[in-house]
């Protein structure tokens, strides 16, 4: 795909390979493994920062936005989807916070709490993702003249700069664990 979503599927993919890495983390939790708190936090963080911070403020602030402008409904359909299945992942991660310190102190109730809301989150987010690379962006693509790509453009990459330091030191993070 070449056009005014691509830095979002770019994105898109460096938070597939945390996903990846989460589950197996998390599966291995599962299996009785000890819970690294300072991994469980870096990721937490990660999806805090990039995740909802970069990412779906370009979705939220500009991209949606922009759809609506161009006749999409915020209150239903893809755009109204999108939104509050950010909320939900903001729900699941605000849980998995809430049960690191209990589950990494032994509380078992908060370890399955750990275990169930991360999975649900990685879940979540990989049909998320599919649902936007494979219908909302290339809707978006076909929605929006020109012009408004453009400006698209223009406030991704304002978005970017704003957060530059914040958003590499996360990709440097995933860099880090996967090299």
């Amino acid at each position: 795909m070449t056009g005014s979503c691509d830095s979002l599927v770019r994105e898109h993919e460096t938070i597939e390979r945390v996903l990846d890495m989460l589950e197996a983390r998390v599966r291995a939790v599962a299996e009785g493994a000890p819970i690294d708190t300072d991994y469980f936090t870096a990721a937490i963080g990660f999806v805090r920062h990039f995740a909802d911070g970069l990412h779906h403020q370009k979705e939220e602030q500009v991209l949606f936005p922009a759809l609506c402008a161009a006749g999409m409904s915020r209150e239903a359909g893809p755009v109204a989807v999108m939104l509050y299945e950010h909320d939900l992942g903001r729900g699941h991660i605000r849980a998995m916070e809430a049960a690191l310190t209990p589950a990494a102190g032994g509380d078992m109730a908060a370890r399955r709490q750990l275990i169930r809301e991360a999975l649900a989150y990685v879940a979540l987010l990989r049909a998320h993702i599919q649902k936007e690379n494979m219908i909302l962006f290339p809707l978006a693509e076909r929605a929006l003249d020109p012009a408004s790509q453009e400006r698209l453009l223009q406030q991704f990459a304002a978005l970017e700069e704003r957060e530059r330091d914040r958003s590499q030191s996360q990709r440097d993070w995933v860099d880090s664990l996967t090299t």
